[in-house]
């Protein structure tokens, strides 16, 4: 297969940002769009027809999308699959995409070993045509930042790297095996490396700006990754009305998660049959996919007395998974390990409060007024915070309005503007 896919567009034009959104005020100052060659590394693949179209997760398209109102000379640097099969998918083969450098897919040991060469290729031919290099601190079997760090010493490039997710990162409950020891130490020890020497440094939660960094904060942002369009938000009217239809209706939690151990699974199932002995009259709706799924099922399936558990499918996201939100009083998020949750400002779109672990991720993003915190772990706690919402219907209200007023400015386009300012105030472009 080709390292390069080419997708020359008809016209690349540089608009302005006519205003920047930042944490709730607009910048008047117009910035133009970034000409400088741009290319983002990442693990996320895409999928090629024989036809030569390209297609990716609709998620993934919203995001390059909004990526290309401010890069007016863009390119990938990613895997391809190639396949027929793109239903669910997006044709985003009109983006304003330059150029995909193709990446081979690694799958398991054979193939990463295979592929190291090649990929390490296609790599350093992108990054020596970048002026500007995007890269991000997760994907299997490595990150591509790794590769970056390798190059840095022999290509000039302006770096920028965002990191989102520790899935590598061991929990204080986690099993030190050697591949989870291994995984967690070369991360840890080698982003940092990547980090200390990069540009630009962008986080999404507190807690990952000071695990990597510490005290320092030049060159660091942390902008919370937030989904949800103005257009998606409920006026506040809506919120009081779908109150006061529900009122006098048992309390409907929504558990909407990845089903593993770190999402807290089995915090929340103690805590049901705490609810259960104390009679605690409350339904609660688990929705995902996972490990862990099969012992979801079978725990909805069993007679919880007054605690009414149900097992929902994963719905797509967007306007579907929004109407399963608005159909629930409040979101649980049981986290017990640090990761950020794009899920408390869909929640709180609809009008619909958190009940929360106090990880940083969580606690980035609420406040006391739209959430109920309490401590990881704690089975306990947990099934006090959702009596307490029990024993006060309105609460349910406050908070919903609250979560509503706090997500009307962090908004998707509103985090892209805040990196757009960033990379100018701190690449100088």
């Amino acid at each position: 297969m080709p390292a390069v896919l080419s997708l020359r567009v008809k016209s690349i034009v540089k608009k302005p940002l006519t205003t920047l959104a930042v944490t709730g005020t607009e910048l008047a100052t117009e910035k133009d769009v970034i000409g400088k060659p741009y290319v983002l590394f990442t693990r996320i693949p895409l999928t090629r027809t024989k036809q030569g179209r390209l297609f990716c997760d609709h998620l993934w398209a919203k995001d390059l999308r909004l990526h290309l109102d401010y890069l007016a000379n863009f390119r990938i640097c990613c895997p391809v699959v190639y396949s027929e099969e793109t239903d669910g998918l997006v044709d985003i083969t009109g983006f304003n995409i330059d150029h995909v450098y193709a990446l081979r897919r690694d799958l398991g040991l054979g193939s990463i070993l295979r592929n190291l060469l090649p990929n390490f290729l296609t790599v350093s031919k992108a990054a020596r045509w970048a002026e500007v290099a995007h890269s991000d601190g997760a994907g299997w079997a490595f990150p591509l930042s790794y590769y970056l760090l390798l190059l840095r010493p022999f290509i000039r490039f302006k770096w920028v790297i965002v990191i989102e997710s520790s899935f590598w990162m061991l929990g204080d409950n986690d099993r030190r095996t050697l591949r989870s020891l291994f995984e967690h130490y070369h991360h840890t020890v080698i982003l940092k490396r990547c980090l200390r020497i990069a540009d630009a440094r962008i986080f999404t939660s507190s807690f990952y700006r000071r695990y990597f960094l510490g005290d320092v904060e030049q060159r660091a942002l942390v902008a919370l990754a937030v989904w949800i369009d103005k257009e998606n938000l409920l006026s506040a009217g809506e919120v009081t009305a779908r109150f006061e239809a529900r009122r006098d209706k048992p309390l409907e939690v929504l558990f909407p998660t990845q089903l593993i151990e770190d999402k807290g699974v089995h915090v929340l199932f103690e805590a049901i049959r705490l609810l259960h002995k104390e009679n605690v009259e409350v339904a609660i709706t688990i929705m995902g996919k996972g490990k862990l799924e099969q012992q979801c099922r079978d725990f909805a399936s069993r007679d919880h007395g007054s605690v009414k558990v149900k097992f929902h499918e994963p719905v797509r996201y967007g306007e579907e998974f929004y109407s399963v939100l608005r159909a629930h009083d409040a979101v649980l998020l049981a986290n017990l390990k640090e990761e950020t949750q794009r899920l408390i400002f869909d929640a709180f779109s609809q009008g619909v409060g958190v009940i929360g672990s106090d990880t940083s991720g969580i606690l980035d993003s609420v406040n006391e007024s739209n959430s109920i915190i309490y401590r990881k772990g704690d089975s306990v706690g947990l099934s006090r915070a959702i009596v307490k919402m029990v024993n006060d219907p309105k609460l349910r209200l406050s908070l919903g309005l609250a979560g509503l007023e706090h997500a009307k400015e962090k908004t998707h386009r509103q985090m892209h503007d805040d990196r757009l300012r960033f990379f100018h105030e701190t690449l100088c472009i």
